[in-house]
């Protein structure tokens, strides 16, 4: 099977989020629209954690796909939405941002493919009792290097996914890391050591459930509601 997760949705409430995530600001540009087809290359929202001279957690906007620092063009991301968490202490792609730049990204549940008999069937997995999902993921800030000295930092982002359990691997073989409250403190802990963060990623995700739904939410400009209501499989 294909690596995943390429296709969530974020329909949260600003204050869902802020309650949830315990943020204490929230970047104008973080303020986007609800999205029930949350694709590729589009600006998500990301939690990250405090900084020494602003000791709460932000709510701020990337480009769902991490472009390295040292990457000559920011086109790389498109291919970097994932990042397997068996590999990320080593690929250079993502190192540096495991061991300085972890983030969690907000979402309200995601779709995920199962391969059968009949073709493809798309699946809505959220959790059972409806609680906002914390998706561990990584962010950069890359800048053309011929760009001008005061040219924008684009920000990106990406999503670690582990081997799916339970359930979940009837569906797919991959899952999100999707981290409780203890393990969300201890990913954006900026002093974590690799251990703790390998821990994190093995901890269990919140309880979830799934059902099929409508084809069309494999197109990116079908956005609505409608695609999370279940369908005969």
């Amino acid at each position: 099977m294909t690596d995943m997760c390429g296709r969530y949705a974020n329909f949260l409430a600003e204050q869902d989020l802020i309650d949830h995530f315990a943020i204490a600001t929230v970047a104008d540009d973080a303020r986007l629209a609800p999205s029930w087809n949350v694709s590729p290359t589009q600006q998500v929202a990301i939690v990250i954690p405090p900084k020494d001279d602003d000791p709460g957690r932000r709510l701020e906007a990337a480009r769902w796909g991490l472009v390295p620092s040292w990457a000559k063009d920011p086109g790389i991301g498109a291919r970097m939405i994932n990042a397997r968490s068996e590999t990320l202490a080593d690929k250079p792609s993502f190192r540096t941002a495991f061991a300085k730049r972890r983030c969690a990204v907000p979402a309200s549940g995601y779709f995920e493919w199962h391969t059968g008999p009949d073709g493809k069937q798309p699946y809505w997995i959220h959790t059972e009792d409806g609680a906002p999902l914390a998706f561990a993921g990584l962010y950069e800030f890359w800048k053309d290097k011929a760009a001008a000295e005061d040219a924008e930092w684009l920000v990106t982002t990406t999503i670690v996914t582990t081997a799916a359990r339970g359930d979940m691997r009837d569906i797919h073989d991959r899952q999100p890391v999707m981290m409780q409250p203890d393990a969300l403190e201890a990913w954006l802990d900026r002093d974590a050591d690799q251990g703790t963060l390998l821990d994190v990623i093995a901890m269990p995700a919140p309880d979830l459930a799934s059902h099929p739904v409508r084809k069309a939410v494999g197109s990116p400009q079908n956005n609505a509601p409608e695609n999370i209501e279940p369908v005969d499989d």
